[in-house]
């Protein structure tokens, strides 16, 4: 399902946000209705947030990975609770003593047409990280690709968030290659910096700011690197949400954390989304300036022909 606020004004910048794409992750999917219901209960209420609405249009996908999700609800046994990995169709392969192997399921964050099988991702189908046959191989990957690079959104998109558990990290692109940046990554780390201090100041709660190569592991395929460097948006960030890497239980959230775990993202976003408002207000001043000077322009040389 994916939801959009704030209306179908074209000249309105677009916030991309998706969470659940890792299906045993659930305090994403969680995080990501938060921000809906934010959205829509305090629009006319809340000065910032009716701002927010009125100024940009807001594109949520809550659940990217909806069969993966309800798998892992079906059942407490750790193998199914725990899984990572869409549903898709079983792929036999041979192992090496010649034996047929066969699972299912791709790794969709791994399924991205951005350094697809380099790193950190595997041919072996029964991997948790098995990245799949081809870029955009899944239906899931392929409808993000497809609604971002639409004529409706395409060239818009200012901000795209992916929220996943658990870690504690503001993660920016590159993921593939350690030491490896966007040309504007001051920007981006300025922001992301910005944005977790904000978050800190609600419950404490500490975040880290790199990139996923150098904070966790590279990784190749990630929706993330493909935002940034395929569809062009600006500011991108990987979330890994509460608790931090100590807790070896992580992706199983004390439901007590979900409401403050949402509340200090929900704290962050606002920072990525005031940094859109502010860009797309600047741009519009200098277009502004460039006709009035031109107009001038015109106005003086007719005057003077």
């Amino acid at each position: 399902m994916q939801l959009q606020i704030g209306g179908n004004n074209q000249s309105k910048r677009v916030f991309w946000i998706d969470g659940g794409i890792h299906a045993r992750e659930w305090a994403a999917p969680h995080t990501a209705l938060y921000f809906i219901h934010q959205l829509t209960s305090k629009y006319g209420h809340d000065k910032q947030i009716t701002k927010y609405v009125d100024e940009l249009t807001w594109v949520i996908v809550p659940c990217l990975n909806p069969d993966g999700y309800e798998f892992t609800r079906s059942s407490t046994n750790p193998n199914i609770r725990l899984w990572r990995k869409n549903r898709s169709s079983f792929v036999c392969e041979k192992d090496q003593w010649g034996r047929n192997r066969c699972c299912r399921g791709v790794d969709l964050n791994r399924n991205f047409d951005f350094h697809f099988k380099e790193s950190g991702s595997s041919d072996d189908p029964c991997a948790e990280i098995y990245q799949g046959k081809a870029p955009f191989s899944e239906p899931e990957t392929r409808a993000v690709r497809d609604a971002i690079m639409s004529n409706r959104y395409r060239g818009r998109i200012d901000a795209f968030i992916t929220l996943h558990t658990y870690s504690q990290l503001w993660i920016h692109p590159y993921g593939h290659r350690k030491d490896t940046y966007p040309g504007d990554i001051q920007d981006l780390y300025k922001v992301g910096k910005n944005a977790t201090d904000a978050l800190s100041k609600l419950y404490g709660t500490k975040y880290i700011v790199g990139s996923g190569a150098d904070t966790l592991y590279p990784a190749s395929g990630g929706s993330e690197d493909w935002a940034k460097q395929t569809a062009g948006i600006k500011y991108v960030y990987l979330l890994e949400l509460r608790p931090d890497e100590k807790n070896w239980d992580g992706f199983i959230l004390d439901e007590r954390q979900l409401i403050p775990t949402a509340t200090e993202t929900w704290a962050g976003i606002r920072v990525v989304a005031d940094a859109v408002i502010e860009r797309a207000n600047r741009k519009a001043i200098r277009i502004n300036g460039t006709k009035r000077i031109s107009k001038i322009s015109t106005y003086y040389y007719a005057r003077n022909e």
